[in-house]
């Protein structure tokens, strides 16, 4: 599995689970014009590169999930949802960025999650 990173999580996770030989991306910080992007985008971004999407931001992309799991929708590859009590400051990279290799070694194909969700 393949991962973008929304907004509110730091370049530096992605670059540590690239370290480790996962490929991830950031919405913020890493590559242009990826910042500007609305959820619906970022939707489209995550789906046309075959990536799951990683994001506490409930509100907006659990109803894209829906949306786009429905009869007839786009699909998706995966969606990874970060409860908002879940500490996400510089000193809890280390924490976040475990518990994301966590998943990538649960799901390690790029079609394990493919519509599906799961939470950290």
């Amino acid at each position: 599995m393949k991962l973008l990173l929304d907004e509110m999580l730091s370049p530096t996770i992605a670059r540590e689970l690239c370290a480790r030989g996962h490929d991830v991306q950031a919405v913020v910080g890493q590559l242009l014009n990826r910042e500007a992007l609305s959820d619906p985008e970022i939707m489209t971004l995550a789906r046309s590169e075959h990536r799951a999407v990683v994001t506490n931001n409930l509100r907006d992309f659990r109803p894209l999930h829906y949306e786009a799991i429905m009869p007839g929708g786009p699909g998706h590859y995966g969606m990874i949802f970060i409860p908002g009590n879940y500490q996400r400051t510089k000193a809890d990279t280390g924490r976040i960025v475990a518990a994301l290799k966590a998943e990538l070694l649960e799901y390690p194909g790029e079609q394990d999650l493919a519509n599906g969700e799961t939470w950290l």
